[in-house]
């Protein structure tokens, strides 16, 4: 077993708005071990952003319950003083839209050089320079000059490939994702994923991927852990996942994806829709779209319990895997 790099327990995010507070995160447990890739897959409004978010302790939201530990520090106890020693040295993280998260009156060398500074005590050229190394390690042409360049003289598979080269410019020991592939056409995502991948291999890099693209999942991950309404409802490895879902929720995510060989006009749906955070008082949050559901599933929330080796499960339908007759 590889040493754990990040451990999230007991997570609780909630945002105060004017309906009231809303539970974003509630109740999260995640491990990633070091050079492992771990998928965070769930509609939108599940919490997956902004479990990422707090991790880098960049959420709006207030953490009311639980830790992040990060190579045995506590996150959240750390000043902000301490967290930017962390954040983007340590720890990177890739937002989910390139031309909102580059600035666009700095050029791509200043904003990457900028990190490069700050946590690795270059000089200017110093940090120039290994800004261009960075902007051709990412397969980015004419680096030379592109370093020079804006944010908005650059397509989005470009400016993806500046957000991947910033997050690893200090060789961090984890790097969060956050739907790095989204809006991008078929070809560019195929570079981006083969890219992550091969800076994994080469700096034993862990990734946190989040995203709602099972194919991705499917291609990049060891481990798979699916949220919904703010809490974890299944984990497991990615084969284990694909082929053998427990809980109802990732197994009407598994029916729809499309297949080449299928045969069915319609895709299947999930009935109903993510229900509104904070608005289920009590029961499972997916009783309302679940097939399965019956009365405790309405009026208890259960578990996430280990049911197999390595695969757990929040579902009434299974009992835990000490229990089992």
């Amino acid at each position: 077993m590889k040493p754990k790099l990040l451990e999230i327990k007991g997570l609780k995010t909630y945002f105060q708005t004017e309906e009231g507070v809303v539970p974003a995160v509630d109740g999260v447990d995640i491990v990633v071990y070091e050079g492992e890739t771990v998928g965070i897959v769930g509609e939108s409004g599940c919490g997956k952003s902004v479990t990422s978010l707090t991790t880098m302790r960049l959420t709006p939201g207030k953490v009311v319950a639980g830790s992040i530990s990060f190579q045995e520090r506590d996150l959240l106890a750390l000043s902000d003083e301490e967290m930017r020693k962390v954040r983007g040295n340590e720890m990177a993280m890739i937002f989910q839209e390139p031309m909102t998260s580059l600035n666009p009156v700095f050029t791509i060398g200043q904003q990457i050089g900028e990190a490069i500074e700050i946590h690795m005590q270059y000089s200017k050229q110093q940090a120039r320079a290994r800004a261009i190394d960075m902007l051709k390690l990412v397969g980015i042409p004419r680096a030379e000059q592109i370093v020079d360049e804006y944010p908005h003289q650059l397509s989005g598979g470009m400016r993806q490939r500046v957000m991947i080269a910033m997050a690893m410019s200090c060789n961090p020991k984890l790097l969060i994702a956050d739907e790095p592939t989204t809006a991008l056409d078929v070809t560019i995502q195929a570079q981006i994923l083969d890219l992550m991948r091969e800076l994994k291999e080469k700096h034993n890099t862990a990734i946190m991927m989040i995203t709602h693209d099972l194919g991705v999942v499917a291609e990049m991950c060891d481990r798979v852990i699916v949220m919904y309404a703010g809490k974890v409802v299944e984990e497991a490895d990615v084969v284990t996942l694909f082929t053998n879902p427990k809980h109802p929720y990732t197994q009407g995510l598994m029916k729809s994806i499309p297949r080449l060989n299928g045969t069915d006009e319609r895709l299947y749906s999930i009935k109903g829709s993510v229900p509104i955070p904070g608005t289920l008082r009590k029961g499972c949050t997916f009783a309302p779209r679940c097939e399965y559901a019956t009365d405790i599933c309405r009026q208890e929330i259960p578990e996430l319990n280990e049911i197999e080796d390595n695969h757990s499960c929040r579902c009434w339908l299974y009992e835990a895997k000490g229990e089992q007759a």
